[in-house]
């Protein structure tokens, strides 16, 4: 059970990295009306995303 909550607990933290790093992008391409950094803000959301994807394989089941 043990190993579960430290899955669990793991998650958890990659989970809010990743939503801290989404937020930086959000913050670094704030204008969203020029073409050019709206499409690289969705390459470096992206980016974000499949390394979390990386870190995590999926999430653990709740208990």
């Amino acid at each position: 059970m043990s190993d579960t909550k430290t899955r669990i607990r793991n998650w958890g933290l990659d989970h809010a990295q990743l939503r801290a790093e989404l937020e930086l992008i959000r913050d670094k391409y704030a204008d969203e009306d020029d073409f050019e950094e709206a499409l690289e803000r969705l390459y470096a959301e992206l980016q974000a995303k499949q390394d979390f994807r990386k870190r995590t394989i999926e999430p653990p089941k709740w208990e």
